[in-house]
């Protein structure tokens, strides 16, 4: 069995970007003056805010891009230089930063009130978990996670109509942060995991490998 690691975890999981045709990523200022870049787990909210950005004045040819999130946490925990600074001397930064998604830290912060734990703050990043499920792969024991406890909900009442009522009907759902979630995979090579991919998501992939140009984003080396 090949050893887990972040890395080859978090590599299969795809990210979006928008830029622009050269590739470069759109940014929007802070009140601090910073310039921010977006990134999208969710395929729908990338297409929803690269239909708002392309209606704007210069940014007709807005694309999206696909990185993978290992590439995107790395984006994500540096800072690069801009060479400008504001008014008090301190540089800007470009940063990368996830686009929350507000609807899975509700679902989140519903887990935290079912469990007593109502002033829990929910994660930027979600991800749910459902005790007992698990998928074979390779002939492999994994636990799937999911960044949608709406994709959860659906998986489970897939397999407890399958399993011919050996499943309960509702699954007991946890939640836990992506930070966490590389911390038990670099840690503990006993529990193996794998991201749950939306069929949309998968099928807008392979559409892309199909094409002569690939729409796949690689940060460069500062």
């Amino acid at each position: 069995i090949d050893k887990q690691s972040p890395k080859t975890v978090l590599s299969k999981v795809p990210v979006f970007l928008l830029t622009n045709d050269a590739g470069q990523p759109y940014l929007t200022s802070t009140p601090q003056g910073d310039q921010v870049g977006k990134m999208f787990i969710f395929l729908r909210d990338a297409e929803k805010n690269l239909d708002e950005l392309k209606r704007m004045p210069g940014a007709s040819d807005a694309r999206m891009w696909k990185t993978d999130l290992h590439r995107a946490v790395r984006m994500a925990q540096r800072a690069q230089s801009s060479g400008l600074y504001n008014e008090q001397g301190r540089e800007l930064r470009m940063l990368m930063r996830f686009h929350p998604h507000t609807r899975q830290q509700t679902n989140a912060k519903m887990v935290y009130l079912s469990e007593g734990k109502p002033f829990k703050k929910a994660p930027d990043m979600p991800v749910f978990v459902a005790e007992g499920l698990s998928a074979k792969k390779r002939g492999t024991d994994v636990v799937p996670l999911f960044f949608s406890k709406e994709e959860l909900d659906r998986t489970w009442s897939r397999m407890a109509l399958k399993s011919g009522g050996t499943m309960p009907k509702k699954p007991k759902v946890t939640v836990t942060s992506l930070g966490n979630v590389m911390q038990t995979v670099a840690t503990d090579p006993k529990t193996r995991v794998d991201f749950f991919i939306p069929e949309q998501t998968e099928d807008w992939v392979k559409d892309q490998k199909k094409t002569e140009k690939a729409r796949i984003f690689r940060p460069r080396r500062q």
